[in-house]
């Protein structure tokens, strides 16, 4: 058996695909990984693209094909499935690690276990951010505070599963990732782990051990802010110890980020509707943001 299941889900992007296997295959941590890739009802060519791929791989591959495509979480729920090694990682097809994010990560998990800490626990680490067309920007995953609270703001904690490794059953006993989340299952799922008694632990490295190749386009507006206000009613006994304060200024932001999906994707009809939302939600910090920003969500 392997140590470490890697999983990542894969839609019509084989080069992405090839580009974070290299940094899979590129890990200092030399232990047995075994990879299993979820398909998630990719066009034929690319789909055998894919095949392809894992046949010629050095590493060991398992792939899963869905027959039509399900989404995101429905992929993620069949990754799950798949886990068969102590402990897991994610990476979604696109991304890369850093050579060393594995070894470090392993140490992490090291310490944690020597401390015989009785509750479940996933380590996550610094990542940068590789904006289509920007420089690099480091981002660092702040565990020293409040975590549910951390998240649901999303700026010093972000849910991102390509930054965890952990015990397989710490993310088994989460449960199933949320189907009715064609974006931000992550979040719910960071969230529900959380609130189940979990904790996350970050690694002991300042630097940034992996990168998201980030992009908005072509990414849905309305589908994101609805994917929002979902986790806002699932999760509303959370927001509300909160404060209406905070509640506020979550809703602010969900109105604000729609419009930057909006307003990247050059419909300027819907990103006016959502700032003005915003503008209705908080106009303060809306008016802050415009005299420091200008007009841009």
């Amino acid at each position: 058996m392997a140590m470490l299941d890697i999983l990542i889900p894969h839609y019509n992007d084989p080069e992405g695909l090839a580009l974070s296997l290299r940094s899979i295959a590129r890990q200092s941590w030399t232990d047995e990984k075994r990879i299993v890739i979820a398909d998630d009802g990719s066009r034929p060519d690319l789909r055998k693209a894919v095949e392809v791929i894992a046949e010629h791989s050095e590493m060991q591959i398992n792939t899963v094909f869905n027959q039509i495509n399900r989404g995101r979480p429905y992929t993620r729920n069949v990754l799950l499935d798949s886990i068969e090694s102590p402990y897991v990682a994610w990476l979604d097809a696109g991304d890369e690690w850093y050579p060393d994010k594995l070894a470090r990560q392993f140490d992490q998990v090291a310490l944690v276990e020597s401390a015989h800490m009785n509750r479940p626990f996933w380590v996550t680490c610094n990542y940068d951010w590789a904006w289509a067309g920007r420089k690099k920007k480091k981002n660092s995953q702040r565990t020293d505070q409040d975590q549910v609270k951390a998240l649901l703001i999303g700026s010093t904690l972000r849910a991102y599963l390509w930054t965890l490794l952990g015990p397989a059953q710490s993310f088994k006993d989460v449960g199933w990732f949320d189907e009715r989340l064609p974006r931000l299952q992550d979040l719910d799922y960071f969230v529900r782990f959380l609130t189940h008694g979990g904790v996350i632990k970050n690694v002991r490295d300042d630097g940034a051990l992996c990168v998201y190749h980030k992009s908005d386009v072509g990414r849905d507006a309305d589908e994101i802010r609805a994917c929002n206000a979902h986790i806002f009613d699932k999760h509303r006994v959370l927001f509300n110890r909160y404060g209406e304060s905070f509640k506020a200024m979550r809703l602010y932001n969900m109105e604000m980020l729609a419009a930057r999906f909006a307003q990247n994707n050059k419909n300027a009809k819907l990103t006016r509707r959502y700032m003005w939302r915003a503008l209705k939600t908080r106009p303060r910090a809306f008016l802050n943001h415009a005299l420091k920003n200008g007009m841009i969500a």
